[in-house]
Protein backbone atom coordinates (compact mmCIF):
# COMPACT_ATOMS: atom_id res chain seq x y z
CA UNK A 1 0.00 0.00 0.00
CA UNK A 2 1.51 3.18 -0.77
CA UNK A 3 2.60 5.87 2.12
CA UNK A 4 -0.11 8.19 3.57
CA UNK A 5 0.84 12.01 3.42
CA UNK A 6 1.31 11.70 7.23
CA UNK A 7 3.99 8.94 7.28
CA UNK A 8 5.57 11.40 3.67
CA UNK A 9 5.57 14.07 6.05
CA UNK A 10 6.76 12.33 9.31
CA UNK A 11 9.98 10.82 7.16
CA UNK A 12 10.29 14.17 5.31
CA UNK A 13 10.54 15.76 8.50
CA UNK A 14 12.94 13.21 10.29
CA UNK A 15 15.53 11.89 7.38
CA UNK A 16 14.86 14.62 4.88
CA UNK A 17 17.69 17.44 4.33
CA UNK A 18 18.19 20.58 2.09
CA UNK A 19 20.81 18.86 0.21
CA UNK A 20 18.37 16.23 -0.95
CA UNK A 21 15.64 19.35 -2.28
CA UNK A 22 18.52 21.15 -3.77
CA UNK A 23 19.73 17.72 -6.11
CA UNK A 24 16.42 17.21 -7.07
CA UNK A 25 15.83 20.53 -8.65
CA UNK A 26 18.86 21.00 -9.89
CA UNK A 27 19.03 17.43 -11.36
CA UNK A 28 15.49 18.67 -12.71
CA UNK A 29 16.70 21.27 -14.58
CA UNK A 30 19.98 19.96 -16.24
CA UNK A 31 18.96 16.12 -16.83
CA UNK A 32 22.61 14.93 -16.32
CA UNK A 33 23.96 13.21 -13.12
CA UNK A 34 27.30 14.55 -14.30
CA UNK A 35 25.98 17.94 -14.90
CA UNK A 36 23.89 18.33 -11.51
CA UNK A 37 27.46 17.08 -9.51
CA UNK A 38 29.08 19.72 -11.38
CA UNK A 39 26.34 22.67 -10.47
CA UNK A 40 26.49 21.97 -6.43
CA UNK A 41 29.33 21.04 -6.22
CA UNK A 42 29.79 17.25 -5.43
CA UNK A 43 30.51 13.84 -7.09
CA UNK A 44 28.15 12.05 -9.14
CA UNK A 45 28.26 9.31 -6.86
CA UNK A 46 27.19 11.23 -4.22
CA UNK A 47 24.46 12.74 -6.30
CA UNK A 48 23.35 9.78 -7.03
CA UNK A 49 23.16 8.34 -3.21
CA UNK A 50 20.72 11.25 -2.51
CA UNK A 51 18.59 10.45 -5.24
CA UNK A 52 18.31 6.74 -4.05
CA UNK A 53 18.02 7.73 -0.44
CA UNK A 54 15.03 10.42 -1.44
CA UNK A 55 13.20 7.51 -3.82
CA UNK A 56 13.41 5.51 -0.53
CA UNK A 57 11.50 8.18 1.54
CA UNK A 58 8.90 8.25 -1.19
CA UNK A 59 8.94 4.82 -2.26
CA UNK A 60 8.34 5.74 -5.43
CA UNK A 61 11.08 6.17 -8.72
CA UNK A 62 12.35 10.48 -9.48
CA UNK A 63 14.07 9.72 -12.43
CA UNK A 64 13.90 8.10 -15.59
CA UNK A 65 17.41 6.90 -16.69
CA UNK A 66 17.91 6.47 -20.38
CA UNK A 67 21.36 6.93 -22.23
CA UNK A 68 21.05 10.62 -22.67
CA UNK A 69 20.72 11.80 -18.63
CA UNK A 70 17.94 11.39 -16.84
CA UNK A 71 14.20 13.02 -17.03
CA UNK A 72 11.72 13.73 -14.09
CA UNK A 73 8.88 11.72 -13.47
CA UNK A 74 5.30 12.97 -13.04
CA UNK A 75 5.84 12.66 -9.31
CA UNK A 76 9.06 14.53 -9.50
CA UNK A 77 7.01 17.88 -11.39
CA UNK A 78 4.52 17.64 -8.88
CA UNK A 79 7.61 18.17 -5.81
CA UNK A 80 9.36 21.02 -7.42
CA UNK A 81 7.64 23.41 -6.88
CA UNK A 82 7.78 22.53 -3.07
CA UNK A 83 11.73 21.81 -3.07
CA UNK A 84 12.06 25.35 -4.83
CA UNK A 85 9.70 27.39 -2.15
CA UNK A 86 11.76 25.45 0.55
CA UNK A 87 15.37 26.48 -0.76
CA UNK A 88 13.75 29.73 -1.82
CA UNK A 89 12.62 30.44 1.98
CA UNK A 90 16.01 28.93 3.43
CA UNK A 91 17.99 31.64 0.77
CA UNK A 92 15.09 34.57 2.40
CA UNK A 93 15.79 33.14 5.71
CA UNK A 94 19.67 33.21 5.08
CA UNK A 95 19.27 36.52 4.74
CA UNK A 96 17.47 37.50 7.02
CA UNK A 97 19.47 36.29 10.02
CA UNK A 98 22.92 37.61 8.33
CA UNK A 99 21.35 41.52 8.02
CA UNK A 100 20.65 41.13 11.49
CA UNK A 101 23.85 39.64 12.68
CA UNK A 102 25.74 42.25 10.50
CA UNK A 103 23.27 44.58 12.58
CA UNK A 104 21.24 46.27 9.78
CA UNK A 105 17.36 47.33 9.82
CA UNK A 106 16.22 44.32 8.59
CA UNK A 107 14.62 42.93 5.66
CA UNK A 108 11.35 43.65 3.62
CA UNK A 109 9.83 41.34 1.00
CA UNK A 110 8.26 43.14 -1.95
CA UNK A 111 6.02 41.45 -4.38
CA UNK A 112 4.48 44.12 -7.43
CA UNK A 113 2.97 43.74 -10.92
CA UNK A 114 4.26 45.50 -13.55
CA UNK A 115 1.78 48.41 -13.36
CA UNK A 116 2.65 48.82 -9.57
CA UNK A 117 6.40 48.80 -10.54
CA UNK A 118 6.24 51.33 -13.15
CA UNK A 119 3.35 53.51 -11.18
CA UNK A 120 5.00 53.33 -7.47
CA UNK A 121 8.51 52.03 -7.66
CA UNK A 122 10.69 52.51 -10.50
CA UNK A 123 12.77 55.87 -9.74
CA UNK A 124 12.14 55.89 -5.83
CA UNK A 125 14.26 53.04 -4.94
CA UNK A 126 17.61 55.30 -4.75
CA UNK A 127 15.93 57.58 -2.51
CA UNK A 128 14.60 54.68 -0.27
CA UNK A 129 18.04 53.13 -0.43
CA UNK A 130 19.38 56.55 0.67
CA UNK A 131 17.19 57.04 3.84
CA UNK A 132 17.34 53.97 4.85
CA UNK A 133 20.84 52.12 3.84
CA UNK A 134 20.38 49.50 6.71
CA UNK A 135 17.07 47.69 5.19
CA UNK A 136 17.34 45.57 2.71
CA UNK A 137 14.81 45.07 -0.16
CA UNK A 138 13.96 42.50 -2.13
CA UNK A 139 11.33 43.27 -4.83
CA UNK A 140 10.20 40.50 -7.07
CA UNK A 141 8.03 41.04 -10.17
CA UNK A 142 4.90 39.10 -9.80
CA UNK A 143 2.65 37.17 -12.10
CA UNK A 144 -0.42 39.51 -13.16
CA UNK A 145 -2.72 36.17 -13.32
CA UNK A 146 -1.73 35.57 -10.08
CA UNK A 147 -0.87 38.76 -7.71
CA UNK A 148 -2.21 37.44 -4.35
CA UNK A 149 0.26 34.55 -4.87
CA UNK A 150 3.25 35.87 -2.71
CA UNK A 151 0.74 36.17 0.09
CA UNK A 152 -0.79 32.74 -0.31
CA UNK A 153 2.69 31.53 -0.21
CA UNK A 154 3.54 33.71 2.62
CA UNK A 155 6.61 35.02 0.47
CA UNK A 156 5.85 38.88 0.63
CA UNK A 157 5.53 41.43 3.33
CA UNK A 158 4.40 43.67 0.25
CA UNK A 159 2.25 43.10 -2.42
CA UNK A 160 1.91 46.36 -5.04
CA UNK A 161 -1.05 45.62 -7.55
CA UNK A 162 -4.07 46.47 -8.30
CA UNK A 163 -7.22 47.15 -5.77
CA UNK A 164 -8.51 43.57 -5.27
CA UNK A 165 -12.26 42.78 -5.36
CA UNK A 166 -11.91 40.81 -1.99
CA UNK A 167 -8.58 41.71 0.45
CA UNK A 168 -7.36 38.88 2.04
CA UNK A 169 -7.96 38.52 5.84
CA UNK A 170 -5.61 40.08 8.75
CA UNK A 171 -4.33 42.30 5.12
CA UNK A 172 -4.74 45.87 4.62
CA UNK A 173 -4.74 47.76 0.79
CA UNK A 174 -4.01 51.24 0.91
CA UNK A 175 -4.42 52.90 -2.59
CA UNK A 176 -1.33 54.98 -4.13
CA UNK A 177 -2.50 56.11 -7.66
CA UNK A 178 -5.18 56.58 -10.17
CA UNK A 179 -4.38 54.53 -13.08
CA UNK A 180 -5.94 54.09 -17.02
CA UNK A 181 -4.88 52.75 -20.11
CA UNK A 182 -3.89 55.01 -22.74
CA UNK A 183 -2.23 54.44 -26.53
CA UNK A 184 1.08 55.32 -27.23
CA UNK A 185 3.50 54.96 -29.86
CA UNK A 186 7.70 55.74 -29.86
CA UNK A 187 8.71 58.85 -30.15
CA UNK A 188 10.02 58.16 -33.70
CA UNK A 189 6.96 56.82 -34.92
CA UNK A 190 4.72 59.36 -37.35
CA UNK A 191 2.33 59.91 -34.77
CA UNK A 192 4.44 61.06 -32.51
CA UNK A 193 4.43 64.54 -33.16
CA UNK A 194 0.53 65.12 -34.09
CA UNK A 195 -1.96 67.07 -31.76
CA UNK A 196 -5.29 64.90 -33.21
CA UNK A 197 -5.33 61.03 -34.95
CA UNK A 198 -8.35 60.30 -36.31
CA UNK A 199 -9.65 56.54 -35.23
CA UNK A 200 -10.05 55.33 -38.68
CA UNK A 201 -5.90 56.57 -39.05
CA UNK A 202 -5.28 54.49 -36.26
CA UNK A 203 -6.36 51.70 -38.01
CA UNK A 204 -3.90 51.48 -40.75
CA UNK A 205 -1.04 51.06 -38.58
CA UNK A 206 0.09 48.17 -36.64
CA UNK A 207 -0.60 47.24 -33.31
CA UNK A 208 1.31 45.16 -30.50
CA UNK A 209 -0.82 43.00 -28.93
CA UNK A 210 -1.59 42.42 -25.09
CA UNK A 211 -2.22 38.61 -23.92
CA UNK A 212 -5.87 37.43 -24.27
CA UNK A 213 -7.85 38.18 -21.30
CA UNK A 214 -6.05 41.30 -20.12
CA UNK A 215 -8.24 44.78 -20.02
CA UNK A 216 -6.25 46.27 -22.52
CA UNK A 217 -6.66 43.49 -24.98
CA UNK A 218 -10.23 43.46 -24.73
CA UNK A 219 -10.35 47.31 -25.14
CA UNK A 220 -8.21 47.18 -28.25
CA UNK A 221 -10.98 44.28 -29.90
CA UNK A 222 -13.56 46.68 -28.44
CA UNK A 223 -12.56 49.95 -30.61
CA UNK A 224 -11.07 47.43 -33.83
CA UNK A 225 -14.72 45.69 -33.75
CA UNK A 226 -16.27 48.92 -32.77
CA UNK A 227 -14.39 50.85 -35.85
CA UNK A 228 -13.69 47.41 -38.08
CA UNK A 229 -10.18 47.71 -37.98
CA UNK A 230 -8.57 45.43 -40.21
CA UNK A 231 -6.98 42.00 -39.15
CA UNK A 232 -3.91 42.54 -40.17
CA UNK A 233 -3.42 45.93 -37.87
CA UNK A 234 -2.30 43.05 -35.34
CA UNK A 235 1.15 42.90 -35.01
CA UNK A 236 1.49 38.83 -33.88
CA UNK A 237 4.07 39.46 -31.04
CA UNK A 238 2.16 39.11 -28.16
CA UNK A 239 3.67 41.07 -25.57
CA UNK A 240 3.46 39.66 -21.85
CA UNK A 241 7.31 41.71 -20.89
CA UNK A 242 6.65 45.65 -20.73
CA UNK A 243 10.62 46.14 -21.78
CA UNK A 244 10.00 44.01 -24.74
CA UNK A 245 7.08 46.55 -25.59
CA UNK A 246 9.17 49.11 -25.55
CA UNK A 247 11.59 48.02 -27.57
CA UNK A 248 9.31 47.67 -30.46
CA UNK A 249 7.91 50.55 -29.91
CA UNK A 250 11.12 52.13 -30.27
CA UNK A 251 10.95 50.89 -33.92
CA UNK A 252 9.00 53.74 -34.70
CA UNK A 253 6.28 51.18 -36.39
CA UNK A 254 3.71 50.63 -33.58
CA UNK A 255 1.40 51.70 -31.26
CA UNK A 256 0.03 49.85 -28.03
CA UNK A 257 -2.30 49.95 -25.53
CA UNK A 258 -0.72 49.75 -21.67
CA UNK A 259 -1.81 51.43 -18.54
CA UNK A 260 -0.39 54.77 -17.59
CA UNK A 261 1.31 53.28 -14.94
CA UNK A 262 3.37 50.87 -16.72
CA UNK A 263 4.36 53.73 -19.58
CA UNK A 264 5.37 56.23 -16.61
CA UNK A 265 8.84 56.31 -16.96
CA UNK A 266 9.13 56.01 -20.93
CA UNK A 267 6.82 58.76 -21.09
CA UNK A 268 9.45 60.73 -18.57
CA UNK A 269 12.58 59.89 -20.79
CA UNK A 270 11.20 61.01 -23.53
CA UNK A 271 11.62 57.23 -25.54
CA UNK A 272 7.57 57.22 -25.79
CA UNK A 273 4.50 59.80 -26.68
CA UNK A 274 0.89 59.09 -25.58
CA UNK A 275 -1.79 59.62 -28.49
CA UNK A 276 -4.94 61.50 -27.67
CA UNK A 277 -7.26 59.55 -28.49
CA UNK A 278 -10.83 57.62 -27.25
CA UNK A 279 -9.06 54.56 -26.21
CA UNK A 280 -8.58 55.91 -22.79
CA UNK A 281 -10.23 54.31 -20.01
CA UNK A 282 -10.15 54.19 -16.52
CA UNK A 283 -8.24 51.20 -14.60
CA UNK A 284 -8.68 50.41 -10.50
CA UNK A 285 -6.25 51.78 -8.39
CA UNK A 286 -2.58 51.03 -8.11
CA UNK A 287 -1.72 50.28 -4.29
CA UNK A 288 -0.57 47.74 -1.78
CA UNK A 289 -1.36 45.14 0.39
CA UNK A 290 0.05 44.81 3.81
CA UNK A 291 -0.44 42.77 6.94
CA UNK A 292 0.41 45.88 9.82
CA UNK A 293 -0.22 43.29 12.92
CA UNK A 294 2.46 41.25 11.21
CA UNK A 295 4.69 44.05 10.20
CA UNK A 296 8.52 44.51 11.07
CA UNK A 297 10.39 47.82 11.15
CA UNK A 298 11.48 47.46 7.83
CA UNK A 299 8.23 46.76 6.17
CA UNK A 300 6.91 49.90 7.80
CA UNK A 301 9.56 52.36 6.13
CA UNK A 302 8.89 51.10 2.54
CA UNK A 303 5.17 51.52 3.61
CA UNK A 304 5.76 54.99 4.87
CA UNK A 305 7.99 55.13 1.39
CA UNK A 306 5.51 54.10 -0.90
CA UNK A 307 2.50 55.97 0.91
CA UNK A 308 4.74 59.26 -0.33
CA UNK A 309 3.38 61.13 -3.44
CA UNK A 310 4.69 60.39 -6.17
CA UNK A 311 5.85 62.88 -9.16
CA UNK A 312 7.38 61.28 -12.37
CA UNK A 313 5.92 62.80 -15.34
CA UNK A 314 8.45 64.20 -17.60
CA UNK A 315 11.47 66.58 -16.87
CA UNK A 316 9.57 68.83 -13.84
CA UNK A 317 8.57 65.52 -12.40
CA UNK A 318 12.36 64.39 -12.63
CA UNK A 319 13.49 67.69 -11.41
CA UNK A 320 11.66 67.27 -8.19
CA UNK A 321 12.18 63.53 -7.59
CA UNK A 322 16.22 65.24 -7.76
CA UNK A 323 15.57 67.95 -5.21
CA UNK A 324 14.18 65.48 -2.45
CA UNK A 325 16.93 63.22 -3.11
CA UNK A 326 19.13 65.70 -1.97
CA UNK A 327 17.12 66.47 0.84
CA UNK A 328 17.09 63.13 1.62
CA UNK A 329 20.97 62.92 1.42
CA UNK A 330 21.07 65.58 3.69
CA UNK A 331 18.86 64.52 6.18
CA UNK A 332 21.49 61.47 6.77
CA UNK A 333 24.16 64.09 7.49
Amino acid sequence: MPPSADTLLNRFTVKAKFRHMQVLVKLAEVGSMRRAALAVNMTQPAISQLVSELEKLLETELFFRHAKGVEPTETTKELLPVAQRILSALGDGAESVANRLQQQSGVVRVSASAAALGGMIQGTLDRFATRHPGIQVHILQMNDTDPLRGIVEQSADIVCTREPAVVPEGWTFERCAADELIAVCGSNHPFAARQVIATEELGRTKWLMNRVGSVARQRFEDIASEHGWPQDCRCQMIMHIPELTKEMLGKGKYLAIVPRSVALPWLASAEVVELQTEINSPLPPLGFLWSPDQAGSATVSFVTHLRRPREFTGSNGREREARRDAADRAAQV
